[in-house]
């Protein structure tokens, strides 16, 4: 891949006619709404799109997406950096209408006039590959944090005394309250 900045927008018209092939990087200060879910504004995208018309004259996207993004870890909330990657496969439609004639392994992307925004498609395709969650490594927080794990041995297990119920007292009321 080339280190090319992505364009802001490509032609519809044109690009699918001449079956373009976009490769290069893309800056997250292109990408507000992602933005919004990291913890910084450091990290980069890598795309490389293809643009195809297939058989039926469909206009067809594909290719790979790559980030290097921080996030912030849900245990410690310290910044996380991780990878995102997505393979997309999209279909270029006018309205939305098109979607339900579409193929199960293509995705809809509506762009209503010729002018196909490349930061806002890559930016989608990233959100959508995010993870829900994200955390460092098994015990790299709770050392981090100084937490001590209180997991029981199946020997002290054996052992232990059961504690008291916080609803006891109210056990013991209740039975007095029948005996009155």
């Amino acid at each position: 891949m080339s280190d090319s900045s992505i364009p802001t927008y490509v032609d519809t018209r044109k690009v699918f006619l001449q079956q373009g092939n976009i490769c290069g990087t893309l800056g997250l200060d292109r990408m507000p709404r992602l933005r919004e879910g990291l913890a910084d504004e450091e990290g980069w995208a890598s795309v490389d799109l293809e643009f195809t018309l297939d058989d039926a004259k469909q206009k067809l996207i594909s290719g790979r997406l790559q980030a290097e993004v921080n996030v912030l870890c849900q245990r410690c909330l310290k910044p996380l950096a991780i990878a995102l990657a997505d393979d997309i496969k999209l279909a270029l439609l006018r309205d939305e209408d098109a979607a339900k004639a579409l193929k199960p392994e293509l995705d809809p992307w509506v762009c209503e006039d010729h002018k196909l925004d490349l930061a806002e498609l890559i930016e989608e395709q990233l959100i959508l590959c995010m993870p829900l969650v994200s955390y460092h490594d098994s015990g790299e927080c709770m050392n981090r944090k100084n937490y001590i794990s209180k997991g029981l041995d199946s020997e002290h297990e054996a052992t232990a005394t059961p504690t008291k119920s916080p609803f006891a007292a109210l056990k013991s009321l209740k039975k007095s309250d029948l005996i009155d």
